[in-house]
């Protein structure tokens, strides 16, 4: 069973004091990650990792970026999902104004937020476009400089992006949970705040002067839902690795069961390995569709999931205490697979194509 090295380290930017750091925040219960670490993570480049060169960042293609995250992810939940979600935000800087993006990339590391979950509305005030809503799951927020969210745009009914600066809006610290509990993953609100044109950008095309990096083409849902399956398998990793190192030396029933967890997980790394390789190249000759790689995404998460708990039982009594954060690894694999992207729907869609009920 493959887990984390210096190698993997090494690959992902870490340093060593780094790392030792993020591996430390596996008893850490905030509702968001230390200042000090994510000062660390912007210096590093991980959160820039999916960015255009011409934008700061390092063009990393899906096959080697969902191996970082793992990497992370094997050390601590919370880090590896924010690195995640902050590259995530990245890739939809194509879609704004070229004063919209060059204000955030005038700080080369910038965090941004985004979330399309909640609603929000854009109203002409006697020529001032002014903004109100309230937003949920903005992972990150409390960290960011920026936030992307989706609103009404009352003049057109048609749904817009919207570029707030982080300090606009209010944050409510609704984010109290056990599972990935660093992620801040907080709800926040504005109301009334006057914005700027620049600041409103649609969903569905790219700034025409923008700088486009094949991340950015790639389906966007399909893509993140590939990234947090990446998550959850090193999660599992990581779980696997304790309560690999906790039965050393034993020769009994738990060896059999820890090695049969051991060989579900590389049978889904390998599916994972195989998909992020597929729509990185574009493969069409016995590939799959994007139906087929969402419902393997969630697939994916699940059998992460089922993996860790299964390792948290062989642990007995011990893994309830934090020397054995393999109860951490549960908790954080059961919040990432139980996300919407990974959800039922991608199963249910993978079904109805089966079935002849899809669309395609």
């Amino acid at each position: 069973m493959s887990t984390t090295t210096s190698n993997d380290l090494e690959f992902v930017g870490l340093s060593a004091s780094l790392g030792a750091e993020i591996r430390a925040l596996r008893e850490h219960d905030g509702d968001r990650l230390p200042a000090g670490v994510v000062t660390e993570l912007r210096r590093s480049g991980l959160t820039r990792r999916v960015m255009s060169t011409a934008y700061g960042g390092s063009e990393e293609s899906l096959p080697d970026f969902t191996r970082t995250l793992r990497a992370v992810a094997e050390l601590d939940g919370s880090t590896a999902w924010l690195i995640m979600v902050w590259s995530q935000g990245n890739l939809i800087l194509p879609r704004l104004t070229p004063g919209a993006r060059d204000r955030i990339l005038d700080d080369p590391g910038s965090l941004v937020s985004a979330t399309s979950a909640g609603s929000g509305s854009v109203r002409d005030d006697a020529g001032v476009l002014r903004v109100s809503g309230r937003w949920n799951y903005l992972s990150g927020v409390c960290h960011a400089q920026w936030v992307l969210v989706h609103c009404t745009d009352e003049r057109t009914r048609e749904t817009v992006g919207v570029v707030l600066p982080a300090d606009d809006l209010k944050v409510d610290r609704t984010w109290q949970v056990m599972g990935l509990s660093a992620t801040g993953s907080h709800s926040a609100a504005v109301d009334d705040v006057a914005v700027g044109p620049e600041q409103l950008y649609p969903l569905d095309r790219f700034d025409e002067s923008a700088v486009l990096t094949r991340h950015d083409l790639l389906p966007h849902r399909m893509s993140f839902a590939l990234h947090m399956a990446a998550v959850c398998v090193g999660l599992a990793r990581g779980g696997l690795r304790e309560v690999g190192e906790l039965l050393r030396g034993a020769r009994d029933h738990r060896t059999v069961e820890l090695g049969e967890q051991a060989g579900r997980l590389v049978m889904a790394e390998a599916a994972l390995d195989r998909a992020t390789a597929q729509v990185w190249d574009g493969a069409a000759v016995d590939g799959w569709t994007e139906t087929e790689i969402s419902a393997l995404a969630r697939a994916v998460c699940r059998t992460a999931a089922s993996v860790t708990q299964a390792v948290f039982v062989l642990a007995g009594s011990r893994a309830n205490f934090t020397t054995l954060p393999v109860q951490r690894h549960l908790r954080d694999v059961l919040a990432a697979s139980s996300h919407a992207n990974v959800g039922v729907q991608r199963s249910s869609a993978l079904g109805e194509l089966l079935t002849g009920e899809g669309g395609h």
